[in-house]
């Protein structure tokens, strides 16, 4: 059927309606829908708000930066353990970095500057040397961050030259732990025994400490005789190289008193080796292989440091100087011989 094009009479606005009232119509309806997504939008980025908002008041963890020496070393895997216990005690993020080598020491420069771009509110640090790590500790500083010192003391001097405060420090009597083994190396030995002394670096507080501690037990028991005293920079190839080199000289050596366990094993393999079972050999750390060879008599003694301990009550201090509690200048951890 063919209709006949719509003039503007009655019957056409009662065939489409009332055009004004259509617009008029469309018009509301669009505003409500336009209204509701509105309410809808806003709602929406309100929600997103109040969870930025609660996100914002929510407190950030203080950062607590770990910069130890080596983890080829069990020690300082020990030490890490007591450091993130503290860490969980206290509530704080513990961030752990380290070396690959005992003596790199622009290693850990190179880590705390690093992070020093990330942020840190404190560091506890086990320094690979007392003095060529004070340039980048001057720096955290400056940059208002708190610091603390484990196992191998800053050299005070030096840190005070370059304008740091007191630095509270945690570890060990070194030096006692160092006359303990040495004194009891001494009594096992027989008038005239012939001694090596394997040093860490000289530039190490703590190896120095250790050494004079062994040497003055040595020298204490009349008879004995102090034939070397050389560095193997806590390594176990330098200790075996180093020891080799002293039997060359010294084939009727008797005894050898290192610095740590590291180079002590150096020693153990070297005796292995060559069927020296009646050497006295002692060490320093009680890392688990320094456990194993006491309790199998290949070595006679070692010290431990408590390396756990240390870890903890590092991030403890850094902690309390964080929420502005007195902290102890130096805070010393038992030492305990460890015999068959």
């Amino acid at each position: 059927m063919h209709h006949a094009p719509c003039t503007k009479s009655a019957s056409c606005y009662s065939y489409y309606g009332n055009s004004d009232t259509v617009y008029a119509m469309a018009i509301r309806f669009i505003s409500a829908a336009l209204l509701i997504v509105g309410n809808l939008w806003i709602s929406g980025c309100d929600s997103k708000t109040d969870e930025r908002d609660t996100l914002a008041t929510e407190p950030a963890k203080p950062r607590v930066l770990l910069v130890m020496k080596s983890l080829v070393n069990p020690f300082y895997i020990a030490m890490e353990k007591g450091a993130r216990q503290a860490a969980e005690e206290r509530g704080v993020e513990l961030v752990v970095k380290s070396g690959t080598n005992e003596t790199l020491v622009e290693q850990q420069a190179e880590l705390i500057e690093e992070q020093l771009n990330i942020g840190f509110d404190a560091l506890v640090i086990a320094p690979a040397d007392s003095i060529a790590i004070i340039p980048v500790l001057r720096r955290v500083h400056e940059a208002g961050i708190k610091i603390v010192n484990v196992d191998n003391q800053i050299d005070r001097a030096a840190a005070e030259q370059a304008g740091l405060p007191v630095i509270p420090f945690v570890s060990v009597d070194n030096y006692e732990g160092g006359f303990l083994a040495g004194q009891y190396l001494a009594s096992l030995a027989s008038p005239g025994a012939k001694v090596l002394i394997l040093e860490g670096p000289r530039s190490a507080v703590n190896a120095r400490q250790r050494r004079d501690g062994a040497r003055d037990a040595f020298l204490k028991q009349q008879g004995l005789e102090i034939v070397d005293s050389l560095v193997a920079d806590w390594k176990l190839e330098q200790a075996y190289a180093r020891t080799s080199h002293v039997f060359k000289e010294h084939p009727d050596l008797d005894v050898v008193f290192a610095a740590n366990d590291m180079m002590a094993l150096g020693t153990v393999l070297y005796a292995q080796e060559n069927g020296l079972d009646q050497l006295l050999i002692g060490g320093y750390d009680n890392i688990p292989d320094a456990s194993k060879a006491v309790s199998e008599g290949r070595l006679k003694v070692t010290v431990d440091q408590q390396a756990d301990q240390q870890g903890y009550h590092g991030v403890m201090a850094a902690t309390d100087l964080l929420q502005g509690k007195p902290v102890q200048p130096i805070v010393l951890v038992d030492v305990m011989l460890i015999t068959q």
